[in-house]
């Protein structure tokens, strides 16, 4: 195994496929849905979560075996069936990325410990070793990194076309980022005091612009 290349994936419309069924199918797919790729998902019964994202339109889900043409167009695979080593062969000739749950050998590509809040995603991986030591850092990550950050990153999001607007220098631009991010903001939300955090934002971004406008 040498799953050592991180990377986050935009999946909106892409054809994702998930065929078989297990403990960790139906959250593979809701993720995939929550990523907005166009899901389809393979087999002959569905837990009631699946069965219901299919129902509200979310997903597809056709009541049949995999056939080796469901790859034909599709971006990824996941698979939790029997014939994982097939599937992955036939993934490999069409370039598709496949991931056999809990089947590392049958892998072109694996799933970490995913913590996130908004727009704030963390992925920890320990190359298929020891799934549980990642399990542990997300705990701990869950403790030390609050909703607080998910909060400062949504403001950030609406600000960020201002900033690139009233700012055309990098450098002064790189700065007022960084001094965003030290600033007492977090502490000020973490406290859910988020129209002072807005306020002291909004005072850092004003404060640079004359700064800029007085140089």
């Amino acid at each position: 195994m040498n799953f050592r290349y991180p990377i986050f994936l935009d999946l909106s419309g892409k054809r994702c496929v998930v065929a078989g069924e297990g403990f960790e199918v139906a959250a593979k797919v809701r993720a995939l849905a929550e990523a907005s790729a166009d899901v389809v998902y393979l087999n002959p019964r569905a837990v009631p979560e699946i069965a219901y994202l299919a129902e509200s339109g979310r997903i597809t889900w056709e009541a049949r075996e995999f056939r080796p043409e469901d790859l034909d167009q599709c971006f990824l695979i996941i698979t939790c069936r029997p014939d994982n080593a097939e599937i992955f062969r036939l993934a490999e000739q069409r370039k598709v990325l496949c991931n056999a749950v809990d089947d590392p050998k049958n892998c072109r590509y694996s799933y970490g410990s995913v913590h996130r809040h908004g727009d704030l995603t963390i992925g920890i991986s320990t190359n298929g070793t020891a799934p549980a030591l990642a399990v542990r850092i997300k705990q701990r990550l869950q403790q030390e990194v609050g909703p607080e950050y998910g909060e400062l990153l949504e403001i950030l999001r609406r600000l960020r076309p201002e900033i690139n607007a009233r700012i055309a220098d990098f450098e002064r631009r790189k700065a007022l980022w960084y001094e965003i991010v030290d600033s007492p903001a977090l502490s000020l939300l973490r406290e859910e005091n988020r129209e002072a955090a807005y306020s002291l934002i909004r005072s850092l971004l004003d404060r640079a612009v004359n700064s800029i406008l007085h140089s």
